[in-house]
């Protein structure tokens, strides 16, 4: 009896740590950085909120704020979070996704620590 529970003890810490995901931290304190924390970190809610706490609208978010030089798109897929992924891929212009159903092509999330840098707002002039 005491070898089983030792295994079941063991097993269940084992699961425990390979169930911990990256974590991400601000490099500074601006809006765009807080919705790249967010977009990886966040659950939807969490995000939404914080995207009308930015007073930016959703198109804007989805195609000029870059985090660690990528699209927030793109980088809350990296990133593994499919529900933000999925709600600014709605918003994205100029995207295509081929999904391949066969195939899941979600990371796997690691144990580190990644800092993270909002980038520049890209603003265009006009056309």
């Amino acid at each position: 009896m005491r070898v089983f529970n030792s295994v079941l003890i063991g097993l269940c810490l084992l699961g425990a740590s390979a169930t911990q995901a990256a974590v991400y931290v601000a490099a500074d304190k601006s809006p765009a950085t807080r919705l790249c924390v967010s977009a990886a970190m966040d659950s939807a809610i969490g995000f939404v909120i914080k995207m009308r706490e930015s007073n930016m609208s959703r198109p804007f978010i989805a195609n000029r704020i870059t985090c660690n030089g990528k699209n927030i798109t793109a980088f809350a897929y990296e990133a593994g979070n499919s529900k933000n992924y999925q709600r600014l891929s709605r918003y994205h212009r100029g995207f295509v996704e081929i999904s391949d159903l066969a195939k899941a092509t979600m990371p796997e999330p690691t144990g580190a620590v990644i800092e993270i840098q909002g980038g520049s707002v890209a603003l265009f002039a006009g056309k």
